[in-house]
């Protein structure tokens, strides 16, 4: 498989030497659009990697994946250029900063012939493991899930080139809560089958202060929010995104995932890493499972997004799955603006509409 770092901003710096390990798969080179913002941090990515640069079209017609890793506020634009010429397009998280922008992309897969997927972590070992407890019945019914996602810093170019790739919503969409929010509500998603009906939520954004400092306030925008969602069926969720002075785990981003089920719940923690599922009669069992989530969960990303276009297949996270996790982040944004007002996530509107 052909692949094409399509503007090389943010993470592409990371994935293209775990493109470049895995058998079957080719990066062909970098490419970015005219006038892009970034594009000497595409040259100088393609350079450091001794890739070519290309110009985007000549890229995109090169190429077989398209992997977009702009400033977020170009996701949609870029991919949606690579779906109209055909080709397959994995989008950097979060793959749209809208729903509007994230029902462009679904409207745009759904005419082109190649398969649209996003970065996401659902493939982590804990993740995996815990999504198979709930699916074999062992904790009954899910009733609530609790997710809690820190990132230890970072802004100081250790893990982020630049803080506005992050605080600037003219180039990020918002703060923390666009920058991670997707990864939890996907993890909500996935674990329960369920959607989004209604979201409160409280931030640290404007015209409150940051709560652990740094460039988020010059911009306005979060270091730190808490959703409550209601989902369908009467199942209710929480999230905690932050970016604090020191994450809880070894990494640059600690995560955990409970879900508590109607005879007994399974905590995921990506950091021990350990999976530990608890009865109600009283019985536990905990495991180590699996080594660095981030990492295990990228190459299991790559290789089966590989494997769904080789043999037809439907993409772990599909356009729908974009919507719904963009419309609810948005949601999170409205209600935490509007001071914890509930808000009903947008829905996929008909054709040439203009939601969000």
């Amino acid at each position: 498989m052909r692949v094409l770092i399509a503007s090389g901003v943010r993470h592409a710096r990371d994935y293209v030497p775990l493109l470049r390990s895995l058998p079957g798969i080719e990066v062909i080179g970098c490419a970015d659009t005219e006038g892009s913002p970034y594009a000497a941090d595409t040259a100088a990515l393609a350079e450091a990697a001794g890739l070519p640069l290309l110009g985007l079209e000549a890229g995109v017609a090169g190429c077989d994946i398209a992997l977009v890793c702009s400033e977020p506020e170009r996701h949609a634009d870029l991919a949606v250029a690579a779906l109209e010429a055909g080709r397959h397009v994995l989008v950097d998280k979060p793959a749209a900063t809208n729903s509007h922008d994230a029902q462009r992309l679904w409207e745009a897969a759904d005419r082109s012939a190649g398969l649209l997927s996003a970065v996401h972590r659902l493939h982590s070992p804990q993740l995996e493991r815990a999504r198979r407890t709930v699916d074999s019945g062992a904790i009954g019914l899910p009733l609530a899930v609790d997710v809690e996602w820190l990132a230890a810093g970072g802004l100081d170019g250790s893990t982020v080139e630049r803080p506005e790739l992050v605080c600037d919503p003219a180039l990020s969409g918002g703060g923390e809560l666009v920058n991670f929010g997707w990864y939890p509500v996907l993890a909500i998603r996935h674990l329960t089958g369920l959607e989004v009906e209604e979201v409160v939520a409280f931030s640290s954004a404007a015209p409150h202060a940051p709560l652990f400092g740094g460039p988020h306030g010059a911009y306005g925008v979060e270091d730190a929010a808490v959703l409550s969602l209601r989902l369908q069926n009467g199942v209710v969720a929480t999230v905690t995104v932050a970016r604090v002075p020191a994450g809880t785990g070894p990494g640059p981003v600690s995560s955990s995932i409970r879900v508590l089920g109607s005879h007994g719940h399974v905590l995921a923690d990506e950091d021990a890493p350990l999976v530990t599922v608890r009865g109600a009669a009283g019985g536990s069992s905990s495991r180590q499972v699996g080594g660095p989530a981030g990492q295990t969960a990228l190459r299991r990303l790559f290789t089966e997004f590989c494997d769904d276009i080789r043999y037809g297949r439907t993409p772990l996270v599909t356009a729908a799955d974009i919507h719904a996790a963009v419309a609810v982040v948005e949601a999170g944004q409205a209600s935490a603006l509007g001071g914890g007002t509930p808000v009903a996530p947008a829905t996929r509107l008909p054709s040439g509409g203009t939601g969000g």
